[in-house]
């Protein structure tokens, strides 16, 4: 599920305006890819569907980018910038899951 106000959030990182029932759909359908793939590479499922967390906000702004088809000579540079987010998520989430030996 994604809400009112993170659709908000990418559509104005993709530069559309309110209105286009299209427009939103897509991007919808585009969190929810980010969401999955984020997932798939190993995030956790709270983690990737928190939306009041920043560096998730990023990534997803990052792959909406990138997929959405703007900013032509951006979409290697938002591809890196999603893959670095995520990878970075994905090893903060794997601390706070470790172990804490030394307690």
């Amino acid at each position: 599920m994604v809400s009112d106000e993170y659709l908000a959030k990418i559509r104005f990182a993709v530069r559309r305006s309110t209105g286009n029932k299209d427009v939103d759909t897509e991007l919808t359908d585009i969190i929810e890819q980010a969401r999955a793939d984020m997932i798939r590479k190993g995030v956790s499922e709270t983690v990737a569907n928190d939306e009041s967390d920043a560096m998730v906000l990023g990534a997803v702004r990052s792959f909406a980018r990138w997929r959405f088809g703007i900013g032509g000579d951006d979409a290697d540079t938002n591809h890196a910038a999603y893959d670095i987010d995520t990878e970075q998520l994905r090893k903060t989430a794997a601390r706070a899951e470790a172990p804490n030996v030394f307690q």
